[in-house]
């Protein structure tokens, strides 16, 4: 079973190729699969010799470095069950996933300290905090691994609990996505069955490891064919390029705004100057794929999948249907349902619903929200909440995303987490987040305010800045607009389909891009 257990597979890798260069971290050095494994199994020892046990939780505020990797594999070594959280992760969102996920420990870089602390006092069980780095006089990694040894063994099979990670709710809070060892393996055979990776293929991502993406459509379809992964810090629009080029990337994936911000700079030289042969875009140039890819010089590709669940959608390597989201992949069955989950006639829109066929390929449900899974499961398949349409040659193709969620910067956001920090500023007495779209193919986070009759008046900047300090920054509203009453309908509900459609106006406040600095 070790082809399924991802940290038994760098340890075979280690044992059989100790100096083949796995991970290259652009901003610090290239690590084999010896030291990586090294590195991993020193934090499966620290952990026992700390006392935790197979189950506990260990939570992870780590960015692109190696760090993130060997607490990420030593966890589960160990037998405990990681938690990797959005490093832009702060206020509410951040008690509310610690809260529900109860780690005994968490490692973290400095740079989040200050946001956990502000956080810890008021939960349930604050963890253990350490520090990646040995800069600080507090408790760090450095010290928490000195002088261990070799763990002691612990069984792991496919069927393994080993990760609980986050998800953006729709409506509600965030949920915790229960992983098997067989899920994360399972994302990346998807994502290799839509790439074709080989073993002389150089991957390269600049989207961080945290997230399913990074880990498993990079990552481990890297460990597996035994190619390297050549990890850049982020994104940046400027740098892409030489970035491909120097690394010598053969593969890569564009998520988000990725696509359309290259698309937009002025042509250069550099952007052909590369072995990039593919790439995920996600989303896809809709109506200019070909000469997005002539431009650029690389084949692009697409599929369909959710931190939730899985891939089961995507266009096998070697085929081509230009904006479609795929077929369904080895291993998953698709259909599309109406309201009554009867499956509709190809042509006709529907609800993508999906089941695994192999086991614990897909999630164990959500972490202390049953109730969230069984609705999630109805009727024995997998609500994905999105519409689509499939033709006659079963390709499918995406319509329109799950109501209330929206997209920016590659990052879910919860349009309830957003309303939630919005009211609990003392100004306001109503609000309805939303997205409208943005020019760069994802959504703006727009908000409707409703001001309390009894509470001092509120600026627009103000609010904004509030948010700005108890919301990632990808989750931060551009645009604000304030109204005497919100659109409802009989039964009290917003009706966002009514702001949505009115969009921008000449009293919408423009707050401009979003930005990444933490500080408001």
């Amino acid at each position: 079973m070790t082809e399924y257990v991802p940290h038994l597979m760098v340890q075979r890798l280690a044992a059989e190729d100790p100096e083949h260069v796995l991970v290259d971290f652009l901003d610090d050095r290239a690590y084999t699969a010896g030291e990586l494994y090294a590195r991993a199994e020193a934090v499966a020892s620290g952990l026992q010799r700390a006392g935790h046990a197979p189950g506990d939780r260990v939570a992870l505020m780590i960015g692109n470095r190696i760090d993130f990797l060997a607490w990420w594999l030593g966890t589960a070594i160990a037998g405990l069950v990681s938690v990797p959280l959005n490093t832009a992760m702060r206020g509410s969102v951040l008690h509310h996933m610690l809260n529900l996920s109860g780690p005994v420990l968490m490692v973290a870089e400095q740079d989040f300290l200050a946001d956990i602390a502000t956080v810890a006092a008021d939960l349930e069980r604050a963890p253990q905090v350490l520090e990646v780095s040995d800069a600080s006089t507090g408790p760090t990694t450095t010290a928490f691994l000195a002088g261990v040894g070799e763990p002691a063994p612990h069984s792991a099979l496919p069927s393994t609990f080993a990760s609980i990670m986050f998800t953006s709710g729709t409506t509600g809070p965030s949920k915790g996505v229960m992983w098997t060892h067989r899920t994360a393996i399972g994302k990346a055979e998807s994502a290799m069955a839509v790439m074709g990776h080989t073993s002389s293929d150089v991957l390269f991502t600049c989207l961080p490891l945290f997230h399913a993406n990074g880990l498993c459509t990079s990552f481990l379809p890297a460990l597996i064919v035994r190619a390297k992964l050549v990890v850049a810090p982020r994104f940046s629009a400027s740098g892409f390029w030489p970035a491909i080029k120097g690394s010598g990337a053969t593969v890569t994936n564009m998520l988000g705004s990725m696509g359309a911000l290259l698309w937009k700079r002025e042509p250069s030289d550099d952007e052909r100057d590369h072995r990039l042969r593919k790439a995920l875009v996600i989303p896809p140039p809709v109506g200019y794929i070909e000469e997005f890819e002539r431009r650029f010089g690389f084949e692009s590709t697409q599929l369909y999948g959710s931190t939730d669940l899985g891939v089961p959608l995507g266009i096998p390597d070697g085929q081509r249907q230009p904006e479609a989201c795929g077929r369904a992949l080895p291993g998953w069955e698709c259909r599309l349902v109406d309201e009554w989950d009867a499956p509709v006639n190809d042509g006709q829109p529907g609800e993508l619903v999906v089941r695994p066929l192999q086991p614990f390929a897909s999630q164990l449900g959500y972490y202390g929200m049953p109730e969230a899974t069984i609705a999630a499961w109805r009727n024995l398949w997998f609500h994905t909440g999105d519409l689509m349409r499939r033709d006659e040659d079963g390709w499918f193709y995406f319509m329109d995303r799950a109501k209330d969620s929206m997209r920016r910067s590659g990052e879910n956001i919860s349009s309830y987490e957003v309303e939630q920090v919005v009211l609990s500023h003392p100004s306001v007495g109503d609000v309805a987040a939303y997205g409208i779209p943005s020019e760069l193919s994802e959504d703006e986070v727009m908000v409707s305010v409703v001001l309390r009759d009894d509470a001092p008046a509120a600026a627009h900047a103000e609010v904004l800045a509030w948010c700005r300090e108890r919301l990632p920054y990808f989750a931060v509203p551009r645009y604000l607009q304030f109204l005497d009453e919100l659109p409802r309908t009989q039964t009290a509900k917003v009706r966002k389909n009514d702001l949505r459609a009115a969009g921008v106006t000449a009293a919408t406040y423009d707050a401009g891009p979003t930005s990444r600095s933490r500080v408001g």
